[in-house]
């Protein structure tokens, strides 16, 4: 039964054998799905802030909002163990929310203290667009902090476009009429791209990480690189680049006119604390 239930998760064909890993696995997750509501009211998920870089000043411009879970029995378990999960029950809207709502009472803290603030962008997942209500619900939850909707940074996939492109279109739009400011993560790593790029109302392209790693980045990868942020700026949209790891793509980057970098040249993501005390060094 069990090694049948695991088959059916992975939806391949082929068989699967009994064994104490999957039983173990299989428990895990049906003791996040039981307990989800208690671990998001005990506070368990927080928030690291990972700096994205003017690379020409290296100044601290900006920040991506990342999900940890602070297990007391694990420590700190990575989003890969259980994003996947959320994004499959439907859970990942409720984290979602969550998300804005820490980004936002965090961001009223740090201006209440009369400390600087830089916009913090958000990953709003693909299942979030399935709700008719999801504007109504992101102003409301970033209204009630008191914060200017361009302070926090939406960001979408590719994947979401591929999936619903009319329903993301309107979305994006009635978003942007809110004053939000826009961005579509990993872009390079989908197949419809351009697409994406003709038809969404973008602010932000922030160039996936697979170009700046391994093989990626040769020639034909900065390239592609450089054309995608010759083709970004011409219809006016800034670019990130995220997962740079050493000098030489800095330079590269600042040759190109990239407009921030976020990897971990620069910095790893860090607790709100330590963000907040880089923010202020920086100022």
């Amino acid at each position: 039964s069990i090694a049948y239930q695991e088959s059916r998760r992975r939806a391949v064909g082929g068989v699967v054998w009994y064994s104490e890993e999957i039983r173990q696995a299989i428990m895990e997750r049906q003791n996040v799905i039981s307990n989800f509501k208690s671990i998001l009211e005990n506070g368990e998920f927080i928030v690291y802030y990972q700096p994205k870089y003017d690379p020409v000043d290296n100044r601290l411009v900006a920040a991506e909002a990342l999900v940890r879970w602070n297990s007391p029995t694990e420590g700190i378990i990575p989003p890969g163990r259980f994003i996947p999960l959320f994004e499959k029950n439907g859970f990942i809207t409720k984290l979602d929310d969550y998300m804005f709502a820490s980004v936002a009472k965090q961001q009223a803290e740090w201006k209440l203290k009369g400390m600087k603030t830089v916009p913090v962008s958000v990953n709003l997942s693909r299942v979030h667009f399935a709700q008719d209500d999801i504007v109504h619900n992101i102003c409301g939850i970033i209204d009630s902090y008191g914060i200017e909707h361009k302070m926090v940074e939406i960001e979408v996939t590719e994947s979401a476009f591929i999936e619903n492109k009319s329903q993301l279109v309107s979305v994006v739009d009635h978003l942007k009429n809110h004053g939000f400011v826009i961005s579509m993560d990993d872009f390079g790593s989908g197949y419809s791209s351009l697409n994406t790029l003709k038809e969404l109302p973008l602010d932000v392209v922030k160039i996936d990480r697979d170009f700046f790693v391994g093989e990626g980045y040769d020639d034909k990868g900065k390239l592609i690189v450089s054309s995608v942020i010759k083709l970004a700026k011409s219809m006016k949209m800034k670019v990130v680049a995220e997962g740079v790891e050493v000098k030489d793509q800095i330079d590269f980057l600042v040759k190109e006119n990239c407009d921030m970098i976020q990897g971990y040249y620069y910095a790893k993501p860090m607790p709100a604390e330590e963000f907040a005390q880089l923010v202020a060094r920086d100022a």
